[in-house]
């Protein structure tokens, strides 16, 4: 590990294993020429299996809109598919191909395997710790977020 990291802030260590967690989940999917937003859209598909736009949005930490131009892609491809939710007049379910299945298992698989390698080397406690010190950054964020989009805050 470079030196710069070693005394880095977390903020940029964050940062650090998001670009490095990228690069090399970007690479596991070349094979199935899939970039990592539908990855992560075909994974919560096949565990959660059929949704709605806006919950599976929510799920890939992306916007309605941006999550609607994956999808977009993703049916043209053969991937998805979209059909009217009989519970819900105005919704549309979202659901996997039966001929995309085995390309979600696969990357299920994969993103297991990447999941188990990340946290080599830390113990159950350590992991947990981690957890809740990220879940405490992201709220941070979140609150800073809000008080920037509220100029009643940013004034005070």
């Amino acid at each position: 590990m470079p030196d710069t990291l070693t005394q880095a802030s977390l903020g940029t260590l964050a940062a650090a294993v998001r670009r490095r967690l990228k690069h090399v989940v970007g690479a596991r999917l070349v094979p199935f020429s899939l970039t990592i937003q539908q990855a992560w859209v075909m994974l919560v598909l096949l565990e959660q299996g059929p949704s709605s736009l806006h919950p599976l949005a929510q799920q890939v930490w992306m916007d309605d809109p941006t999550a609607s131009r994956v999808v977009k892609a993703m049916v043209g491809r053969g991937l998805l598919r979209t059909q009217p939710d009989p519970r819900h007049g105005r919704r549309i379910l979202i659901s996997l191909t039966p001929e995309a299945l085995p390309m979600a298992q696969g990357v299920q698989q994969i993103v297991a395997g990447i999941r188990a390698s990340l946290v080599q080397g830390l113990s159950p406690a350590q992991q947990e710790l981690l957890r809740e010190g990220l879940l405490s950054m992201i709220a941070n964020l979140d609150e800073m977020s809000a008080d920037s989009a509220d100029p009643a805050a940013a004034a005070s």
